[in-house]
């Protein structure tokens, strides 16, 4: 009798050894269809995750080199991602991988014992909301604190936070782009407390509207709540967020919160702190705009992060490939200038051929303005210019 065999017949369903990172473990059978829901598995697991687990763990490399940490994964499915922390980092001497489902809690103490790592690995079985909130009271907070649900993390935030220590970090995954990037406005509303509408920097909004959530959140509970990595991939948006306590801190990223507007007619972009009110008409070209937000409006990435995360992807660079050309990308973005413009927008606004992004930064650059590529969209470019001189520029070299 083969492993599989052996625990399928334990665990009352079928599973198949797979192998990812330094991590080998069980998960239920695929389907043989890619387009299959991860929850219809007896326990979830989503391969198509496997960039974002493998993010996770260049982060934590990253972040907390040099210094012993323990993790809460309360969402954790088959487990795998807390396995390879331990595997993969050096640094995690204890991970509480939590799952409310009884399959999953099953799967992550085989898979845990599949790996020897049972003696830094505690298997729970309890609702994520409830493992969290008992934090603090009696039991010791953690050093990470990774929520990645299937769909919005919103309603496992605030308790997120209440099982982060000092000076930690909390990660999030969101996987509910509709509502976040405007196509469905009022499931954003009711999600994140946010108006969301379509612009042609909607992967950006998404990321923006979650960072604000997560600062919000933190700070409803006297948390700062600090974004320093964030980025989107096919259908998630994920964000780390610096966590530490004080009312005060968390009072002063509370500034960085607030609005933006776009105008599709003249590609003007305002935006608005907290204290500002948002305008609805245009002031170039008095056509009506709809303002977006609460959203965090600072940086996105810290760069020296990303820096350091691809130092240690490059060092391994079979098992987190993807990772670098990610952190690639990341790193030659301006993640301080907000909104981005794809070529075929302008394009269609000033009726002319589009033009190769990379030809519009370096003259951008030329004229004294900032200019970089962004990882959300190959086709688009951002920049500080103002709307005049986008135009005069993309004539320009449409004409050449």
């Amino acid at each position: 009798m083969t492993v599989e065999e052996d625990y399928s017949r334990q665990l009352g369903f079928t599973v198949e050894l797979r192998y990812e990172g330094k991590a080998r473990f069980l998960s239920p059978v695929l389907p043989n269809s890619k387009d299959f829901a991860p929850t219809s598995l007896p326990a979830f697991f989503n391969p198509a995750s496997k960039l974002s687990r493998d993010i996770a763990v260049l982060f934590l490399k990253a972040y907390f080199e040099n210094r012993e940490i323990t993790v809460c994964e309360p969402l954790a499915g088959t487990g795998v991602r807390s396995i390879r922390f331990i595997l993969e980092t050096n640094l995690v001497n204890y991970v509480l991988a939590n799952d409310i489902s009884r399959n999953a809690y099953q799967l992550i103490k085989i898979n845990a014992k599949l790996n020897n790592v049972e003696d830094r690995l505690e298997a729970s079985n309890l609702d994520a909301n409830e493992l969290l909130a008992a934090r603090g009271r009696g039991r010791p907070r953690f050093d990470y604190v990774d929520i990645d649900p299937a769909g919005s993390p919103a309603k496992y935030m605030e308790n997120g936070f209440r099982g982060c220590g000092k000076n930690s970090v909390l990660g999030a995954t969101a996987t509910d782009l509709s509502a976040l990037t405007g196509a469905k406005p009022f499931s954003c509303l009711r999600k994140y407390d946010s108006y969301s509408v379509k612009t042609p920097f909607l992967k950006e909004v998404s990321i923006r509207i979650l960072a604000g959530f997560a600062v919000r959140t933190a700070a409803r509970i006297g948390l700062a709540a600090e974004p320093v990595f964030t980025f989107l991939k096919s259908y998630y948006t994920r964000v780390f967020v610096k966590v530490s306590p004080g009312i005060d801190k968390a009072k002063k990223l509370l500034r960085e919160i607030g609005w933006i507007s776009y105008c599709p007619r003249c590609l003007a972009l305002y935006v608005y702190r907290t204290s500002d009110t948002p305008i609805s008409i245009c002031k170039r070209c008095l056509s009506t705009i709809h303002p977006v937000g609460p959203l965090w409006l600072g940086r996105l990435c810290s760069e020296e992060i990303i820096k350091k995360m691809l130092n240690y992807a490059n060092r391994e660079h079979e098992i987190y490939g993807e990772a670098v050309n990610l952190l690639e990308q990341l790193l030659e973005e301006d993640t301080s200038i907000i909104g981005y413009y794809p070529v075929n927008v302008i394009s269609s606004i000033l009726k002319v051929r589009p033009v190769k992004p990379n030809n519009v930064i370096e003259e951008l650059r030329e004229k004294g303005y900032r200019a970089t590529s962004t990882h959300l969209d190959p086709s688009a470019f951002k920049t500080d210019a103002p709307p005049e001189i986008i135009k005069e520029v993309f004539l320009h070299l449409a004409r050449k």
